[in-house]
């Protein structure tokens, strides 16, 4: 989508001068039951790691994302105000929504408001997210119609509509809100302050930083219940104790009207997938070079943070629905996967207490093996010919790059131009008052219809590319589906 256009360019991780493009990892590690976090540590972060990178949502809450949630929360502090929302706390389930029957017009006033926010940004996703990873077909559909990184492209909405939900709003009182969902959802921490004191005590000098596509108060608040060292989230401009809305101003997805301020291109950063490496780079030169022991920990829903296996020299995906494949680019420096469910704070109070059906019913009903400790050559024995498909369409794939490249290249170029107009009209929206915001929005919009439609043509130049890349993501998924536990039973395999 649009956003795509201000993201950095990413080189193919596979390309290399010759030989295999793609190989096994030496070590996947499945942990089995879910256990505590700090077992899990013990397991997969050394004692000599000197950076840990954890993303947020969905890897500290099972099943929950702080920064969706921070938007159903301005919801419904916006629909019934601050002071009967903090009234109604005491009362509230784990639901998102606030329904008071008991104010028939406040709640009104907050289902409509819920309904322009989220109604469409929401849909889209639900049919492009979640709905469309649940099949072949539709996963070739996504690619096709949002490109090589059609994950990134899609979460860009609800992510884009989040920032537009805030802008204007005092900061404060965003943080404010955040911190009430961080706390009210603490049952379901599979991380917490004590373990986070506790790692640091395992791994002297360790960095411990959050990265995440969550807006900055939301990594605000995280660092400040958690105590990490750093937090990376996704930021607009800041005038004046509040945010500015993000710059794209799609009338059907973000109704927002005129705003008071914009946040130009050059003031936007959505803080995911490689943009989050890129972060992480600038703010942290040495955190991946050789020697380095550089952990990263993720739920990667969907494939978000696959990335992360093309840099860090082990990886932790924690309660996902979309692991870590075990085949990486060859270069990779990636020697680990650990996958694994962490206990919430709920299901290890429960299980302290003797319930014996302490486990969470959002958990996916299944029977867990011991855990499995995959070496090298018991990879090699079951992803082989997995291994070498995935070689081949790592060639085409690069063969496909190649054929484009000088059309990406000159879209590239007017993208860059386009990108400098809305810069520049934005900068005179700002400056402007009374009747000239008006014409200026105008000219605005007029200028971002003409980069929607640079992103739309390289999104078909590069069709037959992201059907290379469809092919390989596919085979990749397949590689880890084949170590599930039908194929694993009966196996003699080292324990972890």
């Amino acid at each position: 989508m649009l956003l795509e256009a201000i993201a950095p360019e990413v080189t193919a991780a596979h390309r290399v001068a010759g030989g295999a493009h793609v190989r096994l990892v030496n070590r996947v590690v499945l942990h089995g039951e879910p256990l505590d976090f700090r077992e899990l540590a013990r397991r997969s972060i050394p004692e000599h790691t000197r950076y840990v990178v954890f993303d947020l949502d969905r890897t500290f809450h099972l099943d929950r994302n702080i920064g969706e949630l921070l938007g159903w929360e301005l919801c419904a502090a916006q629909g019934y105000g601050d002071a009967h929302l903090a009234a109604l706390d005491a009362t509230r389930t784990s639901s998102r929504f606030v329904l008071d029957w008991s104010n028939p017009r406040a709640l009104m006033r907050y289902m409509l408001g819920s309904a322009r926010t989220w109604a469409i940004p929401g849909l889209f996703y639900f049919v492009w997210g979640k709905l469309a990873h649940k099949t072949g077909i539709t996963r070739r559909l996504r690619f096709q119609r949002f490109g090589t990184e059609p994950v990134r492209a899609v979460q860009g909405i609800p992510q884009t509509a989040l920032l537009h939900q805030l802008a204007g709003e005092p900061l404060e009182r965003i943080r404010r809100l955040a911190r009430a969902v961080w706390r009210r959802y603490a049952g379901d921490q599979v991380i917490d302050a004590g373990d986070i004191a506790w790692l640091r005590e395992r791994c002297p000098g360790v960095r411990i930083i959050i990265a995440s596509a969550s807006p900055q108060p939301v990594l605000d608040v995280a660092k400040e219940e958690l105590g990490v060292d750093d937090v990376i989230g996704s930021v607009v401009e800041e005038h004046k104790g509040s945010f500015s809305a993000p710059f794209w101003l799609n009338r059907l997805l973000f109704p927002s009207g005129s705003p008071k301020r914009i946040s130009a291109p050059s003031t936007v950063a959505i803080n995911a997938s490689h943009a989050k490496i890129g972060a992480l780079l600038t703010r942290f030169p040495d955190i991946f070079d050789a020697g380095v022991m550089s952990v990263g920990v993720t739920d990667t829903g969907y494939g978000e943070d696959h990335c992360w296996a093309q840099h860090f020299r082990r990886v932790v995906d924690v309660n996902s629905n979309a692991p870590f494949s075990p085949i990486v680019p060859a270069e990779a420096p990636l020697e680990e996967i650990h996958s694994a469910s962490p206990l919430t704070r709920r299901e290890r109070d429960a299980r302290a207490h003797g319930d014996a059906g302490f486990i969470d019913p959002r958990r996916k009903p299944r029977k867990y093996l011991a855990t499995q400790d995959l070496n090298a050559a018991t990879l090699e024995g079951l992803l082989g010919a997995t291994r070498r498909r995935a070689d081949e369409l790592s060639h085409k794939r690069l063969e496909r790059e190649s054929l484009v490249a000088s059309s990406v290249d000159k879209l590239r170029i007017e993208t860059k131009a386009a990108l400098a107009s809305v810069e520049r009209f934005v900068a005179l929206y700002n400056d402007a008052v009374g009747d000239a915001k008006a014409s200026l929005l105008s000219d605005l919009r007029g200028s971002l219809r003409g980069l929607e439609s640079l992103v739309a043509l390289r999104a078909r130049v590069e069709r037959p590319l992201a059907e290379a890349s469809y092919a390989l993501s596919t085979e990749l998924e397949r590689a880890r589906t084949l170590l599930d536990g039908a194929n694993l039973q009966g196996l003699t395999l080292q324990p972890a």
